[in-house]
């Protein structure tokens, strides 16, 4: 009887015992595995926007290391040489002189915001000159606050105004300062293409733009740039939900010496 109790509560412990190690194996394997495409629901960005609407115009980070942590966003290069605009995983610069290219590997940004894009729904719009400021008022309407998102809108628009930075030249200026007097506005009419980003909440204000910062991509590649207004009859709008965002500091030098103190939300607001 003795021997009995024993052996039963043997295999009582190891059979807990294996039972315990067959979980902790389960854990173990949905672990995510750490590094850049660990976990692709997230906002990435190189540096902040208040570090750039300081004059933090340069960086380190090039563009063959910023693919990896995303396939479609919006940013800037070094000097604000231009807007980024990033689709299907390639890379393009819309310049002041209005030339649309897919740039190098070896270009280097001083501000990007990009993410892996996938939709989680789909809203068609269909209205009569439907306006850039009327489509946001409905998407605000159906959308979280509180949440990040991906915006990609598709389609045809009778009009688009955008713009694009001028290199600057040091020692540099506040960007409002800088865009004041060095940035191209671009007029289209009858444009086909694809606007590129962001809608974000209200608490990430000093380190990315709040509300929509989109940049557009002719599908002819014979317009771009940062935008301003646009008016449509029909688009397409893909949302993609961001479990949440990765910040990563400036690597550039100056990031390290410049004021970060001051609230410039007021100067954001005039050059969104």
């Amino acid at each position: 009887m003795k021997n009995n109790f024993i052996h039963d509560r043997v295999l009582s412990i190891l059979s807990a015992s294996i039972f315990s190690i067959f979980l902790i194996s389960c854990h173990s394997a949905r672990m995510p595995v750490s590094g850049p495409n660990s976990d692709k629901d997230f906002m990435y960005q190189y540096s902040i926007i208040d570090a750039l609407m300081a004059g933090v115009f340069d960086g380190n980070l090039r563009v063959g290391d910023l693919k990896p942590r995303g396939d479609f966003g919006v940013g800037t290069f070094n000097k604000v040489d231009g807007e980024l605009i990033m689709l299907k995983g390639k890379v393009y610069k819309m310049s002041a002189d209005g030339s649309v290219k897919e740039v190098s590997d070896s270009d280097s940004t001083s501000a990007a915001f990009v993410k892996f894009f996938k939709a989680d729904t789909t809203i068609y719009f269909n209205e009569p000159n439907l306006s850039y400021e009327k489509l946001q008022e409905y998407l605000v309407e159906k959308l979280n606050a509180n949440t990040i998102y991906a915006i990609k809108i598709t389609g045809s628009f009778s009009s688009m105004t955008t713009r694009a930075a001028s290199p600057a030249k040091p020692p540099y200026t506040t960007l409002t300062a800088h865009l004041g007097e060095h940035q191209k506005l671009f007029n289209y009419n009858n444009t086909t293409g694809t606007c590129v980003g962001f809608l974000l909440p209200p608490y990430l204000a000093r380190t990315n733009v709040p509300g929509f910062h989109l940049h557009y991509l002719a599908d002819d590649l014979k317009a771009g740039g940062h935008i301003f207004k646009f008016n449509t009859n029909s688009v397409a709008v893909e949302i993609d939900f961001a479990k949440g965002f990765t910040i990563e500091n400036n690597t550039n030098a100056e990031f390290l010496n410049v004021n970060l103190k001051p609230d410039r939300g007021a100067e954001l607001k005039k050059i969104e």
